[in-house]
């Protein structure tokens, strides 16, 4: 190899060894790793329904207290009837 290709080469590597992007088991981390349970309907601001491909079903909401976020498990059975309801409404629009 001439003395440009090897200059060319190096400095491909450097930039990839070096390169300031965040490692991609880090951009595909799910948004939520803990999950509440017991939260009532009344407390919520808002809800966010969160569905990627990486990541199982995923609830964000806000509260009306503090602002606060938290991710909702799935399983809560008035978060089953507000899906079954979205559903439903969608189905018929």
């Amino acid at each position: 190899m001439d003395a440009r290709t090897l200059a060319l080469l190096a400095l491909l590597l450097s930039t990839v060894c070096y390169s300031e992007e965040k490692p991609v088991s880090l951009v595909y981390r799910c948004p939520c790793r803990y999950f509440e349970s017991n939260v009532s309907k009344t407390s919520i601001k808002h809800l966010k329904i969160l569905s990627t491909s990486n990541c199982s079903l995923q609830i964000v909401a806000r509260l009306k207290q503090n602002g606060k976020q938290i991710c909702l498990d799935p399983k809560i059975k008035w978060i089953q009837e507000y899906l079954e309801k979205a559903l439903n409404k969608k189905v018929k629009t």
